[in-house]
């Protein structure tokens, strides 16, 4: 699919307390992991030069090739501040037609060329990932799979469930998460957090990588300032800049 066409909601979940999951039902779409979609919400963009022009809004697909070709695309969207299309689609309902053009996008995983991967992600930013680690299970892939998820605390971490199904059932993967705001302690002055604390930096990824990063492709997606840091971190550990594929958005 590259033209227009008609998708229908069929279920809809609750991630996060600002994060729904929105899977639709259209016509059978050819994709590649880490790709993305634009949506077409059914209303007026306020925005837009052009009183009447439709809202539209591009969101990476958050399952694996082999469900889109059934007809089935799933979308991760975070009501972003100021961003009140997002915040619209916290509340539709079932059953809502939306129109999706794509798939767009060179964010992609190829397990043919990428043997070895380290992702890294942070809030919203997951959503390609999880298609990765998808089509990772469905193809039965011996590719080396490494997540390390970003959130600010335990309770924003879109996905966990379904990420840890997708490691155990993928022959290579591995999820780390890690909270940037996290007390270390509840109210009982007891630690129930067993992950990882802190940002993303150079120390955290030589110590789950290893010295040697030559052999290894990251794809890194999330919040501009996120990405940019991540390059930059990678930059100081020697990665080749052939090796570091990214996607950010805000």
């Amino acid at each position: 699919m590259t033209e227009r066409a008609e998708y229908k909601l069929v279920s809809m979940k609750q991630e996060t307390k600002d994060t729904v999951s929105f899977v639709l039902s259209g016509p059978s779409l050819e994709h590649q992991a880490g790709q993305f979609v634009m949506l077409e919400y059914p209303g007026k963009d306020a925005s837009a030069k052009e009183a009447d022009k439709p809202v539209k809004r591009a969101y990476s697909i958050a399952s694996g090739p082999k469900r889109a070709r059934w007809g089935n695309i799933e979308l991760c969207v975070k009501e972003m501040p100021g961003g009140w299309i997002s915040k619209l689609l916290q509340n539709v309902t079932l059953s809502t037609s939306f129109f999706l053009s794509g798939p767009f996008g060179r964010f992609i995983f190829n397990p043919e060329e990428h043997k070895d991967i380290v992702m890294l992600g942070a809030g919203s930013g997951i959503a390609p990932f999880a298609a990765f680690l998808e089509e990772i299970r469905d193809l039965k892939l011996d590719t080396k799979a490494m997540l390390v998820f970003s959130n600010k605390t335990e309770e924003d971490i879109i996905y966990r469930k379904l990420l840890n199904d997708l490691v155990s059932h993928c022959k290579n993967a591995e999820v780390h998460y890690t909270l940037t705001r996290h007390t270390k302690e509840d109210i009982e002055g007891e630690d129930i957090w067993l992950g990882k604390t802190g940002r993303i930096d150079a120390t955290m990824l030589s110590h789950l990588c290893g010295e040697d990063l030559s052999s290894k492709d990251f794809f890194i997606c999330g919040p501009l300032v996120f990405a940019k840091e991540m390059r930059r971190i990678l930059e100081e550990l020697g990665v080749d800049k052939e090796q570091v594929h990214f996607e950010s958005y805000g």
